[in-house]
């Protein structure tokens, strides 16, 4: 059954792609919201969201929001898209049997879902949409009681929907 609105996301330890650092959901919840970002390096939604959610990392408070990928890709690959897109946060890998994916039982990729601290899914969105983009900048300000960020601004470039 897919994880919806409404319900608690299932917790999960994984090891980060560059650091091989142990992250932890329960921990990361201790510090405040996350955004969650299940993707795969093949899938062209993925590509088009992964510069959005860099600059939701980039305009808000780390240490009071934590943005994570969760590649569904091979340590090599994920490091290659890392670097290839210029993300500064970590992105944890799904493992061989893809249990946090599974656990989220995930439609398409990429699937972005913002937790609050309760551990409560507030918000979630697939494939890739700019105004979903921009919606989740506004949620995330108002958890974390500042101003928004306009994170859509100056990508008139970048297409309003790619499906995932």
């Amino acid at each position: 059954m897919p994880v919806e609105v409404g319900m608690k996301a299932p917790a999960f330890v994984l090891l980060d792609a560059v650091e091989g650092e142990r992250h932890s959901l329960e921990e990361a919840l201790q510090r405040g919201p996350v955004v969650l970002a299940i993707y795969k390096a093949s899938c062209q939604a993925s590509k088009t969201a992964m510069p959005f959610l860099e600059r939701i990392f980039e305009a808000y408070p780390a240490e009071r929001l934590t943005v994570w990928g969760v590649a569904q890709d091979s340590a090599n690959v994920t490091r290659s898209f890392i670097r290839r897109y210029g993300i500064s946060f970590p992105v944890l890998l799904d493992e061989d049997d893809y249990a946090v994916s599974r656990a989220f039982d995930i439609p398409e990729t990429p699937r972005i879902s913002l937790i609050d601290q309760a551990g409560t899914v507030l918000w979630q969105a697939s494939g890739f949409q700019k105004q979903a983009m921009a919606e989740l900048s506004r949620r995330v300000a108002e958890l974390l009681g500042v101003e928004p960020v306009d994170i859509v601004a100056g990508t008139d470039d970048v297409p309003d929907w790619v499906p995932g």
